[in-house]
C-alpha cells in the first residue's frame, strides 16, 4: 500500500496548495497528510447512542481520528479535505479507516460508521463495491453495522447518495441519514425515506426560540411518518436530555455522555 500511498501523493502535491485555517498551527501539509497514512498515525473514537427514555447505551458511532508525530490531534475535516482531491487516495484511506472501526468496534449493540458518496463511488469494481463487500462480511447477529450518509452538499452527491443507499439497501445493510438540518445541507427526500435512522444536526440545539422547536416537531413528524428512527445529536446538558425528550427523539449523542465514550489506540495494528 505505501507504493500506492506515494504515488497518489505525488499527484495531490501538484494538485493543490496547503489547507489554510485561520490558526497556522492548524495548518496541513500534504506532507503531513503522507505520514499520517504511512506511518498509521491514526485511530478510531466510539461515541454512545443513548436510549433517550431508558439511558441505555444501545451502540455507537465510530469516529476517524489523526495524529501529527508529535501526538498533535488533526481536525478530520482537514484531512478528508484534502484526500477529497484525490479519488483513489481516498478510497485507501478510507478503506483502513472502515477495517479499523470494525476491528476494534463493541462487539454488541449497533455500530454506526460514517461514509460519504465520493468514497463509497471511489471503491467501485466491476460489478461490487468494496465496501459493500467489507460491511456485508462483517455484518453479525450480536452487532449491526449501519451505515451514515453523508452528503457533501452539492447536487451530484444526491445522485451518488441514491446510488449508495441502493446497493446499500440490495445489500440488506441499512442506513442512517446523518446532519439534518445543518445550515447548509441538502437533504435528498428518497434518502429520508429510505433511511432507518434520521440523526438530527446538535445545531437544533442553538438559539432555541418558540419557532425552532415547532419546526423540528414538524421534521421529527415526518422522520418517524417515513418509519425512521430519530436521534440527536450534540447533547451537552441536561437541559438537552430534557429538550429530546420533550420533542419525542429516540436516541441522543453527545459529550454528556463522554464518560462512555470509548478510544482506540491509534497506530493500532490488525488485520481485517
Amino acid at each position: 500500500m505505501n507504493a500506492i500511498l506515494k504515488e497518489e501523493f505525488a499527484a495531490l502535491e501538484q494538485a493543490r496548495h496547503p489547507v489554510r485555517s485561520m490558526n497556522a498551527a492548524h495548518m496541513l501539509h500534504p506532507h503531513e497528510l503522507l505520514d499520517i497514512l504511512l506511518n498509521r498515525r491514526f485511530g478510531v473514537e466510539y461515541q454512545p447512542l443513548v436510549d433517550t427514555q431508558s439511558g441505555e447505551t444501545v451502540g455507537f458511532e465510530a469516529l476517524s481520528r489523526f495524529y501529527r508525530a508529535n501526538g498533535e490531534v488533526v481536525a478530520p475535516d482537514k484531512v478528508f479535505e484534502l484526500l477529497h482531491d484525490n479519488p483513489l487516495l481516498l478510497f485507501h484511506a478510507e478503506m483502513e479507516m472502515k477495517k479499523l472501526q470494525i476491528l476494534h468496534a463493541p462487539e454488541t449493540g449497533l455500530l454506526f460508521l460514517n461514509l460519504d458518496p465520493d468514497s463509497f463511488h471511489a471503491g467501485q469494481s466491476p460489478g461490487c463495491n468494496l465496501f459493500t463487500n467489507l460491511f456485508r462480511r462483517h455484518q453479525r447477529p450480536q452487532r449491526e453495522i449501519l451505515i451514515e450518509v453523508i452528503e457533501n452538499l452539492h447536487i451530484g452527491d444526491v445522485a451518488l447518495a441514491r446510488a449508495m443507499i441502493t446497493d446499500f439497501k440490495d445489500a440488506g445493510i441499512r442506513v442512517a441519514m446523518d446532519d439534518l438540518g445543518v445550515s447548509n445541507g441538502l437533504v435528498s427526500f428518497a434518502a429520508f425515506c429510505d433511511s432507518a435512522f434520521i440523526k438530527f444536526d446538535r445545531s437544533w440545539l442553538a438559539g432555541r426560540t418558540n419557532r425552532k422547536p415547532a419546526v423540528m416537531k414538524w421534521f421529527h413528524g415526518m422522520a418517524r411518518a417515513a418509519g425512521g428512527h430519530t436521534v440527536l445529536e450534540g447533547i451537552e446538558t441536561l437541559a438537552d436530555l430534557a429538550f429530546a425528550r420533550d420533542i419525542g427523539f429516540d436516541y441522543v449523542q453527545g459529550f454528556y455522555f463522554r464518560d462512555r465514550f470509548v478510544t482506540a489506540a491509534w497506530r493500532a495494528q490488525g488485520q481485517i
